[in-house]
């Protein structure tokens, strides 16, 4: 089951609706990056938990779903090439990890997969990875070996929350529907009472089979590129083959590090908020004006979690009401922050 977050009364929901509502409209792609964590981090950190520099608490664990096994050699999860890199591995070695390609017209399903599950400790994130490597056993006869695909899924207070997912011009990878059965979802804490269709990165090229050598594909040929702009507090990352081999059961893929964006516990600034805006008709010129909503900042007592967005706001620059724009950072909140000190390691299956 997911994880209940402790709820903000009436008043808070509505004045975090209305700021949430502010930073999709002015600022939602100037999130700041900040914390890049390698999940292998995570995995593998004392007592199960990772601190973020900014107090925050992740922890994770790997789930083989539907009997879809990991290679014992390169397991789902260990750091590669070493424990200094951002990238972290996921792999199979059986039949059940078998999605099916779609080439018949059927919809390809990730009913057994390898799996890896990140959880906040009280707050949503908004997020970036990279899936890289998702590649094809290079053989003359395209149906005869191993073709990979990688997806992510999260969740919100318990509600499905699908990212946006796309792939460079001219990859060899194309995002494509598969469907998930509600036991698969079950098996890695996403409660559904349905199958759920959701977006997947599969080598798609019937023409080039092409295993991509890890860490040289400059121009993204096997890379998928995953975004949160909406925060989440649970977050999946999913891995199968579309079709086995004739001659080879293992195959292997990674993915980067996670982008967290900046942020900080935050609270509302008391008293009536002014904000700065041009005259209409008069270039150059400002007036102060009641703002529309309320203004966030840096509190290690706040109940709320801020991200830091970068924005441009305008500035009295003399007498006169003469003013200019210059570039801005604000704090908007996106979820109540309510961290438990029972935030331990998840059991492994």
């Amino acid at each position: 089951m997911a994880k209940t977050q402790t709820k903000a009364g009436g008043a808070a929901k509505a004045l975090l609706a209305t700021a949430v509502a502010l930073l999709a409209a002015t600022a939602a792609d100037a999130r700041s990056a900040c914390e890049y964590v390698p999940i292998h981090r995570i995995l593998a950190s004392a007592g199960g938990v990772y601190n973020l520099a900014d107090g925050r608490q992740l922890k994770a664990r790997k789930v083989s779903v539907g009997g879809c096994s990991t290679m014992p050699a390169l397991p789902t999860g260990l750091a590669y090439p070493d424990t200094n890199s951002n990238y972290t591995v996921m792999s199979h070695e059986s039949d059940a990890c078998i999605t099916g390609t779609g080439r018949d017209g059927s919809t390809p399903t990730y009913a057994g997969f390898q799996a890896i599950v990140i959880e906040s400790n009280g707050f949503k994130f908004s997020a970036d990875l990279v899936l890289e490597d998702i590649d094809a056993q290079p053989v003359d006869d395209p149906t005869q070996g191993w073709r990979e695909t990688m997806s992510s899924l999260a969740m919100a207070d318990g509600a499905v929350v699908r990212p946006t997912m796309t792939t460079k011009p001219g990859s060899l990878v194309a995002v494509q529907p598969f469907r998930v059965p509600r036991a698969s979802l079950q098996e890695v804490g996403f409660p559904s009472s349905d199958d759920l269709l959701i977006s997947g990165a599969a080598y798609s090229s019937w023409t080039e089979t092409k295993n991509c050598p890890f860490m040289n594909d400059p121009t993204g040929q096997c890379k998928a590129f995953v975004s949160y702009p909406d925060p989440v507090d649970r977050l999946l990352i999913i891995y199968a083959i579309t079709q086995k081999s004739a001659n080879d059961p293992n195959a292997a893929a990674f993915f980067s590090e996670v982008t967290l964006a900046c942020g900080c516990q935050c609270a509302e600034k008391p008293g009536a908020s002014q904000m700065t805006v041009p005259v209409e008709g008069s270039a150059g010129t400002c007036k102060k004006v009641p703002s529309k909503s309320p203004a966030y900042n840096c509190d290690f007592m706040g109940k709320f979690w801020c991200e830091t967005a970068e924005t441009t706001r305008w500035e009295m620059t003399g007498s006169r009401s003469a003013c200019a724009s210059v570039p801005s950072t604000i704090q908007v909140p996106v979820s109540s922050y309510t961290p438990t000190s029972q935030f331990g390691k998840l059991p492994e299956p």
